[in-house]
Order: structure tokens, then sequence, then C-alpha cells
């Protein structure tokens, strides 16, 4: 019974994420109006985010340099400092530490504001009068939390890197003209784009499971939070899944 409620679980999401791409298609092909209506929720989603990713960032680079900085010359392996910073920040620690705020933020606003609407009966209305819901409430959101998630992740990896070249400068007198060659030497394309496939997969997930357990609320006022705790759990575990999977395919790959 659990292997089939997850398997449904999967499929519905999964086509959450299907329709939403096909409405956005239609937006962006015969909906023009509706364009605005997207980069409203790109904004909401993404910009309030700013702050605490800035900090957090910043933190986990100074953190990040000064543990390698103190460590790693110890093993005679200092010139690794960029790889490591590279591969702990902007591959791994930077899209899931961006995820994490997301589902903080956006999952946990996207299921309350949708179960709020489902108890007051404004779903039942909109449904009414004919309107489609997935172009006025999913796919905006779908897509706001998609974009955001790209973005905030390589913001993070900017704030994370500042952050870590300030540690470097102050607190372990490192040259800074060393510490960019050792980041340069290491950077390479594979770094790009394996947080864009992170924070990709995570917006989608992240959007889909919001969506997915507010349009689940039933009648009661009481479903919303529990619909909302099951939003960030479920949210949680698929990109802490999905993460585990891209690793381990790129390292056998």
């Amino acid at each position: 019974m659990n292997f089939f409620r997850i398997f449904f679980y999967l499929r519905d999401l999964f086509q959450i994420i299907l329709t939403s791409f096909y409405d956005l298609g239609s937006i962006l092909v015969k909906r023009r109006s509706y364009v605005p209506l997207l980069l409203q929720q790109i904004l909401s989603i993404g910009f309030d985010a700013i702050p605490i990713l800035t900090i957090v960032g910043l933190l986990l680079g100074m953190g990040t340099v000064a543990e390698a900085g103190l460590e790693l010359p110890k093993l005679g392996i200092q010139n690794l400092v960029g790889t490591i910073i590279i591969h702990i920040i902007l591959r791994i620690v930077g899209p899931f530490a961006t995820a994490m705020v997301v589902i903080a933020r956006s999952a946990s606003a996207i299921s309350v504001e949708i179960g709020n609407m489902r108890v007051s009966g404004e779903l039942d209305t909109i449904e009414m009068l004919g309107v489609n819901l997935s172009f006025f409430l999913i796919t905006p959101r779908i897509v706001g939390v998609l974009i955001s998630m790209m973005a905030l992740t390589f913001y993070f990896a900017i704030c994370s890197f500042t952050g870590g070249f300030l540690m470097g400068l102050f607190g372990l007198s490192m040259p800074m003209v060393s510490l960019i060659e050792s980041l340069k030497t290491s950077l390479t394309l594979s770094d790009l784009l394996v947080p864009l496939m992170d924070s990709a997969a995570f917006g989608l997930i992240i959007a889909a499971v919001a969506v997915y357990h507010g349009l689940s609320v039933g009648q009661s006022p009481n479903d919303v939070p529990r619909e909302t705790n099951k939003a960030l759990v479920n949210a949680i575990v698929l990109c802490t899944l999905v993460l585990t999977v891209i690793q381990i395919f790129l390292i056998f790959a």
C-alpha cells in the first residue's frame, strides 16, 4: 500500500510539472498579458529570500575557507583550497542550502495560501467561473520557484565566495591573488552545469510539492497546517534524495 501511495504521489507531482510547462508555452505564445503575473511571482519568491541567503552564504564561505585554510596546510595540499571551495559550495552545499531556504519560505507560503483559498471557497468560485486554475494559480508559482531557485543558487555561491575571500584575506592572511588563481584553475564547465541542474530539479520539486499539498486541503481550517507540514517534510526528503542520486550518478558517470 505504501508503495502505491508513493507511486501515485510522485505521478501527481510529475503531472503538475508537465501541466505547468504546457500552460507556460500557451501563456508565452497566446496570453502575453499573463507575463507580469509570472514576473510578480519570481520577484516575490526570489527577491525576499536575498537577505537571509546573503547572511548564510557569507558565513558558510567564511567557515569553509577557515577550515580548509587551517587543515590543508598540515597535509601539504594547501593548493587544493579552490577545488574544495568549488566542490563543497558551488556543487553540493550551495544548491541544497538554497533549497532549504526556499522550502522554509516559499513552499510553506504557497501551501498555506492555496490551502486557505480552498477553505474559504475561493478555488471553488474560480472553477465555477470557468477560470483555468493552472493558468492563474499553479503555473506562475511553478515557474517562479524554478527561476528563483536557479538565480538564488548562483547568488548564494557569489556570497559564499565573497565570505571566503574575506576570511582568507583578513582571517588567514592568504594572498588574494593565489586564492583567485586557485579558483580559476579549478573551475570547469561542469561546476556551473551541475548546480544549475540541481537547482532546477529542486525548484520543480519544491513548487510541485507545495502546490499539491495546498490543493489537498479539505474544508477544515485544521487541514492547512497539517498539509503545510507534509509539504515541508516531503520537499526536504525529495530534494535530499535527488541530490544523492545526482551525486552518485556523477561519481560513476
